[in-house]
């Protein structure tokens, strides 16, 4: 059994569920209570002694990061390479998406969700975050007006880790539907087989 360490509200952990639901496999979601801080003490800092979830268990391996556990998920159990291709290429592609994702998506997106489940935690203001987010949308815009996916010609993990944190910024304040082609792809992507939203239910 396949246990999945975090929360219902980790956007990362988000990312994660969206694989192992798409892939259809048996796993578990281990609650951790965030808040109380049990991310920052044992047991869990034995699974990811940085205490960031999410982690994951599979048998006698642990990883942690959501992109990691994207990567061993896809590369375990998709057989078909269809998430995560096997080709040099390809997979610099799919690398190269989940670096922003990690970085200027993780600045701006996730920031931006981020401040509204912890502002006393985030010091930037609504026009800052909102202007990063401005950027790396403007930037996807431009590159999805071109394609359908982000990294290859399919959805990969890329377009997984990247659509977690960009689908939910109306809810934290930020209007999405000014970007069309990232509006488009974020409907393509909700479409998917195995997809689910944030409570773990499919889309309408």
């Amino acid at each position: 059994m396949i246990r999945l360490y975090g929360t219902m509200l980790s956007v990362n952990a988000y990312k994660v569920r969206i694989l192992l639901n798409i892939l259809e496999l048996e796993w578990e979601l281990v609650d951790i209570d965030m808040a109380g801080g049990e991310h920052k003490r044992e047991p869990f800092l034995s699974l990811n002694p940085f205490g960031q979830m999410p982690a994951l268990e599979d048998g006698d391996f642990t990883v942690a990061d959501s992109h990691a556990c994207l990567v061993y998920l896809a590369r375990k159990y998709d057989t078909g390479g269809n998430w995560l291709p096997a080709d040099a290429e390809g997979e610099a592609k799919v690398a190269e998406w989940l670096s922003k994702s990690a970085n200027e998506i993780h600045q701006g997106p996730w920031m931006a969700r981020a401040k509204i489940r912890r502002p006393d935690a985030i010091t930037l203001s609504d026009e800052e975050i909102h202007a990063r987010c401005d950027h790396i949308l403007g930037i996807m815009e431009g590159h999805l007006a071109k394609r359908d996916w982000l990294a290859l010609e399919r959805p990969t993990i890329a377009d997984i880790s990247c659509f977690a944190p960009i689908h939910i910024l109306p809810d934290s304040g930020y209007p999405t539907d000014k970007w069309k082609a990232v509006t488009d792809w974020l409907h393509r992507f909700r479409e998917l087989p195995g997809v689910i939203d944030p409570d773990g239910k499919p889309f309408d």
